[in-house]
C-alpha cells in the first residue's frame, strides 16, 4: 500500500507526476480543476517500456512530470509516436501541452548491464532497477520448534541449498560484459512475478567455483577477497543463472571476482 500511494502527486504547477513506475490508474484535477484519468501500463521493472493512456471529457492543458532514474543514462519519450525529446539521466521530464482524449505517452527506460563494487572488492551484477541474485536448487524442511512454541508457533521452515553456491565471477571489461552476460526475458510477466518459478527475467553468466568457500555457522562463509582467493579457483568455467534478488529465498549476490575473460 505504501509503494502504490506514492506512484503518483499532484505538483505545484497544476499538473500531475509519475515518479515511481507500475501499473495503474490515477483519476485528478488539473488545470482549472478539469478531470484527468491516466492509465499506466507497463512490466517495469522487468521491461523497459512505460505507456500512459489519457483519458478526459475535454481537451485541457497541463505539465506531465515524468522521472528518469539515475542508472538510465538516456531515456526516450514519444507522444502519440511522435518523438518529443531525449533525456539525459537523473532528472524529472517536463511534458507540458494540449492534451486530448486518447493520447499515449510512451517513455523508453533503456535497461544497460552493470556492475557495481562491493565487500571484499566483489561484484554485483545490475539491470535497470534490479540487482540480479545466484538462482540456487533449495530444500525446505519442516523443523519442530522446541525453544518456545507458544510464542512462535510448534514448527518453522529451514531451507538449505541443493545446488551449488559458491562461484565467482569471471573479471570483465565493462565492454565485454555481453559476452558474459546474457539477458533471457519472458514475454509474459506473471500476477506474482517475485519468485524464482515466475522470474520474469533471467541472466546467464560465466563463473568458476571456490571449492575453499564453504558453509560457516549454516550461512555462506566470510566473502573470500578476489584477488587473493581468485587463483585458488577450478579451471572449469560453468554457466550459471541469475534471477532477480527479490524473486529468491537463498541469496548469494555479492560475488568474488576470478580470473579474466578472454575472447579470442
Amino acid at each position: 500500500p505504501k509503494f502504490t500511494q506514492n506512484l503518483w502527486y499532484a505538483t505545484s504547477d497544476r499538473g500531475l507526476a509519475a515518479l515511481v513506475y507500475a501499473p495503474s490508474q490515477v483519476s485528478a484535477q488539473v488545470a482549472d480543476g478539469k478531470m484527468v484519468s491516466i492509465l499506466q501500463e507497463s512490466n517495469y521493472p522487468f521491461t523497459e517500456t512505460v505507456h500512459f493512456r489519457l483519458t478526459c471529457e475535454q481537451d485541457v492543458e497541463f505539465p506531465l512530470h515524468l522521472r528518469v532514474p539515475t542508472w538510465c543514462e538516456r531515456a526516450s519519450v514519444t507522444v502519440n509516436e511522435q518523438p518529443l525529446e531525449i533525456a539525459a539521466t537523473n532528472q524529472i521530464l517536463k511534458i507540458e501541452r494540449r492534451w486530448k482524449d486518447g493520447d499515449v505517452v510512451k517513455l523508453h527506460l533503456p535497461m544497460r548491464l552493470r556492475l557495481s563494487r562491493w565487500h571484499e572488492n566483489s561484484v554485483a551484477v545490475e539491470r535497470g532497477p534490479l540487482t540480479y541474485a545466484l538462482k540456487i536448487d533449495a530444500e525446505w524442511n519442516k523443523v519442530e520448534n522446541t525453544r518456545d512454541p507458544v510464542r512462535y508457533g510448534d514448527s518453522y521452515y529451514e531451507v538449505r541449498p541443493k545446488s551449488p553456491w559458491n562461484y565467482g565471477l569471471l573479471q570483465t571489461p565493462e565492454d565485454k560484459l555481453s559476452d558474459v552476460l546474457v539477458v533471457k526475458a519472458s514475454d509474459e510477466v506473471a500476477s506474482f512475478p517475485w519468485n524464482e518459478a515466475n522470474a520474469p527475467v533471467q541472466i546467464t553468466a560465466k563463473a568458476r567455483r571456490l571449492p575453499q568457500w564453504q558453509l560457516y555457522n549454516e550461512s555462506a562463509g566470510p566473502l573470500p577477497f578476489s584477488v587473493q582467493h581468485g587463483q585458488r579457483a577450478s579451471d572449469d568455467i560453468e554457466e550459471i543463472t541469475l534471477i532477480p534478488y527479490g524473486c529468491t529465498v537463498l541469496r548469494i549476490s555479492e560475488f568474488p571476482v576470478v580470473g579474466r575473460y578472454s575472447v579470442d
